[in-house]
């Protein structure tokens, strides 16, 4: 019998000759795809956040709270293209059900439905640390953000995501991740967008899906019915609607909420569930909102036996909720509620005193007075009106590019929202053209104190070694910056006050770069007995560069606010309290009210 052996190499086709009896063939296994390091880097990050908050919300207790999910036909897409048995209606309790239910969808796309506060975020948070656990080398990270900040009509949905993961997570590569598909949206809160904008968000939705994208979207179910009857429900989908907590798993989570210490106070509620299992006080603490606020909120439990239907124990469980748990806070969060956007972001807080400085007529009186004062410079070629133009200038165009638009951040954003002074291309060349003059003119002072007259030569030359140094401290600078945010923690790259010291930074790095260049510039201009007003001069656009900036219109509003008693001084220590208290939950870089109908009720209540 022949017996031939091979190894080693490769071959297309193996033939043995002669007397073949039996055949061993051994195929070595394909390699197994190697996961992108900047993916397992997102989802450690993403990971690490929602774990922390899911904590701090309670969502991983001993008891979780057994909320019903039930598949819901009636608002997702066909059969054949959810992929999902059209007659089945089971009934799932535990977010690893969901995720089962979600990875067996050939698009993977899920929309979660219910009524207010019944727990609609807490399961997409849920669902994400389960599919975090369970992420293979090609699968896509889930991401969650808030959708309430997406203007459908002014900006693509995938913009939009890619801004909005990077203002999160700014040291992730976000824009490939995007376009290779590795990256599941998780876009929590479609009913918190303006009903009139409903239908067009989800058509645009719609438009912008390619076959093979995974989507999850949460929203009330009456929100989405209305925007799909619309436009149509959300491509390829399943859909899943929650359902009350049966009264035995209402009275289970508070028997152990109590413990045995304290059974006997919440035993007349415990007797009342039991007397009226259809009754207001059992169908208030069905959802998982009020039954919160009721365990958290209470220490004369049988205060809830006192009203009478739904809707007044429902406004009691609100009006208590914050009281109870930061009696100083009241003022300060019915203030925010009612002038804030549902994302409580720092680097929004000038729009509260933004609409004195947004009008169209700003940008134009800045870039008027800077000329105004740029000319009484070189006619007088004084020194006082040099310090009179500096002055009239800098405050100007701070005021205008800080509580005007936000920040010259926002300006240079080619894509993204932007705020109503910059909306259009003229706007923007309006808005940064102040920034532009305050160098100009200071290189034409300097120019002709030494010259005596200006010739196009030197100042083409100077403007080019101002902005090559500029440039090239910049780069090496952001260089940096970028090598030593890769080594923060997750709580450093993903937190409010992450972004802040990272504004801050942003800030101070652009005015000492504005700073040094100018006064470089200025004392080859000037030299001589004439340095201190070089130092002077540089001081002054090194200012414009810091209270220009996103921090610097922060830091202005603040001031202004804690002035006028609105808000506290230290008003990013004050979120950061309310959060750790359970008031706030966190989203990536912002806060958001726990819940939109805590939000609702504390702005009904604002002066």
């Amino acid at each position: 019998m022949t017996h031939n052996q091979f190894s080693g190499g490769q071959a297309r086709n193996v033939v043995q000759a002669g007397s073949v009896g039996r055949i061993d063939l051994t195929v070595p296994a394909a390699p197994l795809p190697e996961p992108d390091p900047d993916a397992r880097r997102l989802a450690g990050l993403v990971g690490g956040q929602w774990r922390a908050e899911a904590a701090a919300r309670g969502l991983f207790g001993p008891l979780p709270l057994p909320v019903p999910w039930r598949t819901e036909h009636r608002l997702a897409d066909h059969p054949e293209l959810t992929g999902a048995p059209p007659d089945e209606v089971g009934t799932r309790t535990r977010p690893a059900e969901i995720a089962e239910m979600f990875l067996a969808l050939p698009e993977r796309r899920l929309v979660i439905l219910g009524s207010a506060g019944s727990g609609k975020t807490s399961l997409a948070v849920l669902l994400l640390i389960e599919l975090i656990d369970r992420l293979g080398p090609q699968d896509p990270v889930p991401v969650l953000v808030p959708l309430a900040s997406w203007q459908p009509g002014k900006q693509r949905l995938r913009e939009w995501f890619a801004e909005r993961i990077s203002k999160d997570y700014p040291t992730v590569p976000v824009a490939r991740l995007l376009a290779e598909r590795r990256l599941l949206p998780v876009l929590d809160g479609f009913d918190e967008l303006p009903p009139e904008l409903r239908a067009d968000a989800l058509r645009a939705i719609n438009r912008d899906l390619t076959p093979g994208d995974p989507l999850v979207l949460t929203s009330r179910a009456e929100a989405y019915r209305r925007a799909a009857e619309g436009s149509r429900v959300l491509h390829a989908s399943a859909a899943v609607h929650s359902r009350p907590i049966p009264a035995a798993g209402v009275t289970e989570a508070l028997r152990h909420h109590a413990g045995p210490q304290h059974l006997a106070r919440w035993q007349p509620v415990l007797d009342e569930i039991a007397a009226h299992p259809a009754g207001p006080l059992t169908r208030t603490l069905a959802n998982p909102l009020f039954l919160g606020l009721a365990r958290e909120a209470h220490t004369a439990p049988a205060d809830l036996l006192r009203f009478p239907d739904r809707q007044s124990l429902t406004d009691h469980l609100l009006d208590r909720f914050v009281p109870a748990l930061a009696p100083d806070a009241v003022r300060t969060l019915r203030d925010i509620a009612a002038h804030d956007e549902p994302d409580i972001a720092w680097w929004r807080l000038h729009w509260r005193v933004a609409n004195l400085f947004t009008v169209s007529k700003w940008p134009w009186v800045s870039i008027f007075v800077a000329t105004l004062s740029g000319l009484a410079v070189l006619y007088s070629y004084s020194p006082y009106a040099a310090l009179v133009y500096c002055t009239v200038t800098i405050t100007v165009c701070s005021l205008t590019l800080g509580l005007g638009s936000g920040g010259y951040e926002g300006l240079l954003r080619l894509k993204g929202r932007l705020n109503p002074v910059v909306h259009s291309t003229p706007g923007k060349i309006a808005a940064l053209t102040p920034l532009l003059l305050g160098p100009l003119f200071a290189l034409l002072l300097a120019s002709t104190r030494t010259l005596g007259l200006m010739t196009p030569v030197s100042l083409v030359g100077t403007v080019s070694v101002q902005c090559s140094l500029s440039a090239l401290l910049l780069l090496t600078i952001r260089r940096w910056a970028r090598q030593s945010a890769r080594s923060m923690s997750v709580e450093e790259q993903s937190s409010p006050a992450a972004a802040l010291r990272a504004g801050r930074r942003r800030a101070v790095t652009m005015g000492t770069v504005v700073g040094s260049v100018s006064y470089a510039v200025l004392c080859v201009g000037l030299g001589g007995p004439q340095l201190g007003a070089a130092l002077w001069c540089s001081l002054l656009p090194a200012a414009l560069a810091v209270f220009g900036s996103e921090w610097g219109a922060y830091t202005i509003t603040r001031l202004l606010l804690a002035a006028a008693g609105r808000i506290p001084l230290r008003y990013a220590a004050f979120l950061a309290e309310a959060h750790r208290l359970g008031l706030l939950r966190r989203v990536g870089s912002v806060y958001q009210f726990r819940h939109e109908s805590l939000r609702e009720r504390l702005a009904q209540q604002a002066p």
